[in-house]
């Protein structure tokens, strides 16, 4: 069954939106799917509409995306830092 344009701007529910602020796309496909009984497709179709009618929360989205993304890079740097450290010391000052 295919969806129509119509429903791709009904509003989603309530709880989709709160999820959506706290920067949690996913969750809130989830939440739709599971209130309304919908498709994944249809579920993710009107969320993104949602955040394309939002302006601010689309921006909202996109800085969370990058500051973890940030965080993950972080991080690899720091492991990769630190197995780097344990290779040299291993070569040069291991009896």
């Amino acid at each position: 069954m295919r969806a129509d344009r119509r429903d791709r701007y009904r509003p989603i529910t309530i709880e989709a939106q709160t999820l959506l602020e706290e920067g949690r796309p996913a969750e809130a496909v989830r939440a739709l799917r599971n209130s309304e009984d919908i498709g994944s497709r249809e579920a993710r179709t009107r969320v993104d509409a949602f955040i394309a009618e939002n302006p601010l929360l689309r921006v909202q989205l996109e800085t969370r995306r990058r500051e973890t993304r940030r965080k993950i890079f972080l991080w690899f740097f720091v492991v990769d830092a630190l197995v780097v450290g344990a290779f040299i010391y291993w070569y040069w000052y291991a009896p």
